[in-house]
C-alpha cells in the first residue's frame, strides 16, 4: 500500500532488499513527475517495516539523465510550476540522507544532473564501467543547485570538484571510482552480480548496527544540507530565470549546442 500511488517508480521486493527503478522513458530524465515521485518515495521507504536495504536504479539504458527538457521549459514560462518544484526539492536531499536504511545506486548508464546526484546521495555506488557521470547544470544555464555543489567537494575535494561543477564535464565510472566519487566500477555484465551480492551482505548483516553505522555517516552532512540546501536550490532558481537557461533549453530541444552570449 506504501507504494501503489507510484507511476514512474518501480518496485521489486526480495526478501529485505527493495529495488527502487526510476521508470521514465527513454533515459529516465527528471519530469515534474518523477521529481515529486522522488521527493516523496524515501519518506515512505523509512515506514517500510520489512525493508532494510534499497537499491536504487534506472530503467533501460540509462540511470538517469537529468532534466526534462519539455518540464524546464514550463518552468521557465509557469513560475507556479517552478515554485513548486524548488518546494519539493530540498526533501530529495534532506529524505535520502536522513533515511537509515542503507541505500545501493545501481549505476546501469549515465548518470546526469540530478541522476548524478541521486547517486551520489546513496551510501554505495556501483556503476557500469560504461556509465558517465555529470553535475551537466551549467551546461543548461543552472546552477549546481540540487546538491551537486554540496556532495562533489566533499567527496573528491574542492579542487577536482570546482572543475566538475564549473564545465560540467562528465567522468567516466573508471575513474570516478579511482578518485573516490563511487565506490566501484565493474564491467557492465557483471553490474547485476555486483549490486545483488552487496546487498546481500548488508542484509544479513546487524541490521540496528549498520542503520546507526549510515546515521553517524552521515550527521555531518546533513547538518551541512540542512544549513545549505535550500540556499543552493534558491541560487537554481535564480538561474533558472536568465535568457541562458531558456536559449540553452530552446538549443537542445533543436538538437544543437547551446551558444551563451554575453551578458
Amino acid at each position: 500500500m506504501l507504494y501503489d500511488r507510484y507511476e514512474l517508480l518501480k518496485f521489486e521486493r526480495r526478501g529485505k532488499i527493495l529495488t527502487v527503478t526510476m521508470d521514465n522513458p527513454p533515459v529516465n530524465a527528471a519530469s515534474f513527475q518523477l521529481h515529486d515521485e522522488l521527493s516523496h518515495i524515501f519518506y515512505d521507504i523509512a515506514r517500510d517495516p520489512d525493508c532494510h536495504v534499497v537499491i536504487l536504479t534506472g530503467a533501460g539504458r540509462a540511470f538517469s539523465a537529468g532534466g526534462d527538457f519539455h518540464g524546464m521549459l514550463k518552468s521557465i514560462e509557469d513560475t507556479k510550476v517552478r515554485a513548486e518544484s524548488m518546494r519539493r526539492a530540498p526533501h530529495i536531499v534532506h529524505s535520502l540522507l536522513g533515511l537509515d536504511k542503507p541505500v545501493i545506486a545501481r549505476v546501469n548508464g549515465h548518470a546526469m544532473g540530478l541522476g548524478a546526484t541521486l547517486a551520489l546521495l546513496c551510501d554505495v555506488v556501483i556503476a557500469a564501467d560504461t556509465a558517465k557521470i555529470a553535475d551537466s547544470h551549467v551546461n543548461v544555464g543552472l546552477s549546481a543547485g540540487d546538491g551537486g555543489s554540496l556532495l562533489w567537494p566533499q567527496l573528491i575535494g574542492f579542487a577536482r570538484a570546482r572543475h566538475h561543477l564549473l564545465t560540467g564535464e562528465p567522468i567516466g565510472a573508471v575513474e570516478a571510482a579511482a578518485i573516490g566519487l563511487i565506490y566501484k566500477a565493474v564491467p557492465a555484465d557483471m553490474l547485476d552480480a555486483e549490486v545483488d551480492a552487496y546487498a546481500e551482505k548488508l542484509a544479513s548483516g546487524a541490521t540496528e548496527a549498520i542503520r546507526a553505522t549510515k546515521q553517524s555517516i552521515n550527521m555531518v552532512l546533513r547538518r551541512q544540507a540542512e544549513a545549505a540546501i535550500e540556499a543552493h536550490i534558491g541560487l537554481e532558481n535564480l538561474t533558472m530565470s536568465s535568457d541562458h537557461h531558456k536559449d540553452a533549453v530552446l538549443a537542445l530541444m533543436e538538437k544543437r549546442a547551446p551558444v551563451f552570449k554575453a551578458d
